[in-house]
């Protein structure tokens, strides 16, 4: 490569050069590759050249070597393998790749359904952003079916040719200018290459005339423009429907052969159970075992409860079984499947009124009919009794049953046991969950059909338009049910064979949408609680045959509906319960054959309790509110399979709003929470039992203010809990929860617990035995800094008690902390904070950064920077104001409230913003000057040694928000420049460069713009 360069007005024009002859280029009617020019500043171009040691060149020189060094750096490869661990799948990349490029260009051999689903949303924007694009695929083994090419013919901005043959390439090109991004592999566009096959593609970056970026181009194009090639039009994709359809269907596809199960021709008509199944069977058969009589099978909608619980009776071979239900429906499905496994063990009946079922040793019952004919049946008539959804026994009807019944065992299943109403389902089976399958495990097993969630914003909808019958019009209006079409039209791939449940806020809701969807054309039908079951019934009949698209409801089809052939579920409601939000997905979820995925669409509103979906589709209940984020923004990498999770802008602001406003360390909610994990367990949870159940962040009890610690919660809310200590017992334990327990630094955490276990002695040996027990290196100076602390030499906080003294002999325990440890309750209670804490630290806070205590994209209060640094008093967050310098240890933190829209214009000057995920403009704070104390300072690096830290939080008005994140350290490019702020003051503004480049999530997260929730 050779470069042209002029210096003009301290800059360096650049234009790259390569072999621009027509032959060389091999490129078609879209040339687009023509020589860019780009603008580098002198003064750092020269302070870059003397450290790459390129010193005594001329400007020329230096600029020909940098670009062929920059060629070579971005043409070394990285594998994309789909790694959702690590968030590395090819969709996450094409999807990223997708919304900074200038052009594209696809050929792959495969364009599926589901792998069009995944990316319609980034078609959809590229076609709004107006990004030209061209993909050619094939007709490969006819696989490419008719409605990916209809749905590729909405998108104007993109040429979609298609090569007539066998095509079997698998590449992408992205561009930007003079430089492109290359990937090559063996993905096709469907949603197992791009998410979750094994698939090995290769990513490179490349400057715009590498040999080997003309190479793939010049094969494109040849393609492109090939003799067997085709424009795609809807004829042609008629003609193609039509062969394709005339063609013998292809062969039931069979499990994947393992060498380990290697199945006879009788084994593959044989029901069998499978992985997750059999771990539930090997936990049932220890309960047996113990001699248990009641068990609760918690198991996600779909996985197969019901032929999990015909296993757990093959296995048991009980004299006589009774199935109980409370629908019809699941009654004569339950019977099917049992007839299936079990027909040659038993003879089977459904018992009705006045029905005589003696003669059968398998009956299926509805709970209503047995609970009225007790008397039918003796007390010891059944060995085995199966309770289908099981969280309904808070009923009269299944209490006077399970009272009248004395089996020799009760399976109780459900996928949510825990109810909205409080009723403890739990304590009826005695506490004894049998196995647990989560939406989660059932994914991660392909026990269910992927599912492809998008969030979409709805219009001016909140919580009053909901609540307010006088504003019902906003629910129905004309504009409303025209946005929903619309975002129906342009999410579906597949726009015949739809069949759905749209699920609403209210029925009067549900009836006018459905009229109004049937004046468009559409097929649906609204059903409600007050419709008798056969009217119910001959609705999903409908469905289920292809007479009806949709069904509009409130809530009768979250349970007890059993339409595998669903494949859309579409949310007008709001989400006012994680477990409602289950139940209504998980309708969809159930595999069937020739469903590839099934589509999600949530029209999001303006509503408080917005932050419930991502815990809803995460399953992840800590409440902590960066988890909750990050949810949001990677909500791929945190669904197992092949499923996806997408938020468009608006809906994605809404729920970064509602998580901002959720108040999370209320009384009410922990109360709400921990009654959850009580009941379940049937005992007062320990600290780490929080985690072990995946129940909220035991961290928001500690937070609360009028708490501050697990013992104050339970003394005022527990009526088992009798425990009394000390006004000084009491103060120590607040201040250890709520100043250590969050595990940030492991030294203040080890050396307590060494103190409170072992006294000085323990102290003497305590750097060896952390290595031993802990591989953990203790450093000395957080060692110092611990000490300060517990002594209450860096900071005494309102009723602080001193826990330790040193007389220059090492620390050792006050008088009053060592008389309070006596009660050997507080002693357990104390060591139970510690050993919680220091759990926190090994899992999330262990591998710190650069010689720091601080752990990259980890978040901090003031306080705790300060501490963390090593400081020896802390420091008022309002003396801190945008940073501070501390002189013993030379570091110097800058503290960045973000809150700054994405678009921010360049005229808008002298705010603190990214340039980039690498750099960043500060304004230091008013009053200073190119000659103030801290900007000289900034300006003699790195001379001086000092090490300046970035610590930045999107809202400092957020409910609990005084945390920043640390995104490392930084340092200053030598960019400094005098400016007046908006309020007539003197600052300076700094432009730093980050060590790290700000991770994705984060770095989207701070610039998104929250006002876009309105």
């Amino acid at each position: 490569m050779h470069a042209a360069a002029a210096e003009h007005g301290g800059r360096v024009s650049v234009a790259c050069r390569g072999d621009t002859s027509e032959s060389s280029r091999q490129t078609t009617n879209l040339n687009r590759h023509t020589p860019k020019t780009r603008t580098i500043d002198l003064l750092s171009w020269r302070q870059h050249s003397l450290s790459k040691g390129l010193a005594g060149m001329t400007t020329q020189q230096q600029i020909d070597i940098e670009f062929d060094s920059l060629a070579r750096e971005n043409d070394s490869p990285k594998l994309i393998a789909n790694s959702k661990a690590t968030g590395g799948t090819l969709l996450s990349v094409m999807k990223e790749q997708l919304s900074t490029c200038s052009s594209f260009d696809f050929c792959v051999a495969f364009v599926a359904d589901g792998g069009l689903q995944i990316l319609v949303e980034a078609f959809h924007e590229l076609k709004q952003r107006g990004i030209k694009g061209r993909l050619l695929t094939s007709t490969y083994l006819n696989f490419n079916s008719p409605d990916a090419f209809r749905k590729l013919l909405e998108y104007d901005n993109m040429e979609v040719r298609v090569f007539q043959g066998n095509l079997h390439a698998k590449g992408y090109i992205f561009d930007r200018g003079e430089t492109s991004t290359v990937i090559v592999g063996s993905s096709n566009m469907t949603q197992t290459a791009l998410t979750c096959n094994k698939e090995w593609n290769v990513l490179y970056q490349t400057v715009e005339n590498s040999r080997l970026l003309g190479e793939l181009r010049g094969e494109f194009d040849s393609l492109w423009n090939d003799t067997s090639t085709v424009l795609l039009s809807q004829d042609w994709i008629e003609n193609y429907a039509a062969y394709r359809s005339a063609c013998p269907s292809k062969p039931k596809s069979k499990p994947t052969f393992q060498a380990a199960v290697i199945p006879t021709t009788n084994d593959l008509e044989e029901i069998k159970p499978n992985k997750m199944q059999q771990r539930a069977l090997e936990a049932l058969g220890v309960i047996h075992r113990k001699g248990e009589t009641r068990a609760l099978l918690v198991s996600a909608t779909g996985t197969g409860k019901t032929f999990l619980s015909a296993f757990d009776v093959l296995a048991t071979k009980p004299r006589r079984i009774l199935f109980l239900a409370h629908r019809r429906r699941i009654i004569d499905a339950s019977r099917a499947s049992y007839e299936r496994l079990l027909g040659s063990i038993y003879t089977f009946d459904t018992y009705q009124t006045g029905k005589n079922t003696s003669n059968a040793t398998c009956v299926f019952a509805m709970c209503s009919s047995v609970a009225k004919h007790l008397s039918d049946f003796r007390p010891d008539e059944f060995d085995y009794i199966v309770v289908d959804e099981a969280h309904r026994t808070g009923s009269q009807g299944y209490q006077s049953i399970m009272s009248h019944f004395t089996p020799r065992f009760y399976l109780g299943m459900t996928a949510t046991p825990n109810r909205t109403d409080g009723y403890d389902v739990f304590a009826l089976f005695n506490h004894v969950i049998a196995f647990q399958i989560t939406l989660q495990d059932a994914l991660s097993e392909e026990m269910l059909a992927p599912f492809h969630y998008f969030g979409v914003h709805d219009l001016e909808i909140d919580d009053e338009t909901v609540e307010n019958t006088a504003l019902f019009g906003r629910l129905t209006s004309d504009e409303r049910v025209r946005h929903i079409t619309e975002k129906i039209e342009e999410y579906s791939v597949a726009k015949s064979n739809r069949r759905g449940l749209i699920f609403c806020n209210r029925n009067a809701e549900a009836k006018e949408l459905s009229r109004k969807f049937n004046a468009l054309e559409y097929r649906t039908a609204a059903i409600s609680g007050q419709d008798p079951d056969e009217v119910r019934d001959a609705a999903i009949s409908r469905l289920e045959a292809g007479e009806l698209e949709y069904i509009f409801s409130v809530d009768i089809m979250n349970e007890g509906v059993d339409i595998p052939s669903l494949n859309q579920i579409i949310m007008l409601r709001r989400t006012d319960s994680a477990i409602i939000f289950i139940q209504q997905l998980g309708r969809g979820l159930r595999l069937n054959d020739g469903k590839e995925y099934t589509l999600v669409l949530d029209f999001i509103g303006n509503y408080q309790n917005n932050f419930l979906v991502p815990i809803a589709l995460s399953g992840d209940k800590t409440y902590n509110k960066d988890r909750l984020r990050r949810l949001v923004q990677e909500g791929d990498s945190t669904i197992p399979g092949c499923s996806t999770v997408s938020f468009d802008r608006i809906s994605e602001a809404r729920i970064y709003k509602a998580i901002d406003g959720g108040d999370f360390t209320s009384v009410r909610f922990l109360k709400n929470e921990y009654l959850d994990l009580r009941q379940r367990l049937g005992k007062i949870p320990s600290l780490l039992e929080f985690d072990r159940n995946g129940s909220i962040d035991p961290l928001l009890i500690f937070k609360n203010s009028g708490l501050g610690s697990y013992h104050a919660f339970l003394s005022k809310y527990e009526p088992d809990y009798t425990v009394q200590f000390s006004s000084d017992q009491t103060k120590i334990l607040k201040f250890i929860s709520q100043k250590l327990a969050a595990g940030k630094r492991f030294e203040d955490l080890y050396l307590l617990q060494t103190l409170v276990e072992a006294g000085h002695e323990g102290y003497r040996h305590m750097r060896e035995a952390a290595l031993r027990n802990y591989r953990a290196q203790l450093r000395d100076s957080a060692v110092r800094s611990a000490i300060a602390v517990l002594k209450g030499d860096f900071a005494t906080p309102k009723d602080f008690v001193s826990l330790l003294i040193d007389d220059g002999c090492g620390p050792r325990l006050t008088e009053v902390f060592a008389s309070a440890l006596r009660n050997a309750e507080f002693k357990r209670q104390i060591l139970e904070v510690l050993d919680f804490g220091i759990a926190r630290n090994r899992l999330g806070y262990a591998e710190t950064y650069e010689n720091t205590n601080f752990v990259l994209n980890a978040k901090y209060t003031y306080e705790e920077v300060c501490r963390l640094m090593n400081w020896e008093k802390n420091i008022n967050g309002q003396n801190l104001g945008g940073y501070f310098y501390d002189e013993k240890t030379n570091t110097f933190p800058v503290f960045i409230n973000y809150d700054k829209a994405p678009d921010i214009s360049e005229s808008i000057q002298y705010e603190d913003r990214f340039v980039s995920p690498s750099k960043l403009v500060a304004i230091s704070k008013n009053n200073r000057t190119l000659n103030s104390p801290e900007i000289q300072r900034l300006q003699t690096w790195p001379g001086n040694g000092l090490k300046t830290y970035l610590f930045m939080r999107k809202n400092k008005d957020d409910k609990g928000g005084k945390e920043f994140y640390f995104l490392g350290e930084m340092h200053p490019t030598g960019e400094f420049k005098a400016i007046k702020t908006k309020s007539g003051d003197n600052a300076v503004e700094i432009e730093y460069e980050l060590n790290a480049p700000v991770r994705q999530d984060i770095y989207e997260f701070m610039l998104s713009d929250l006002s876009e929730a309105e």
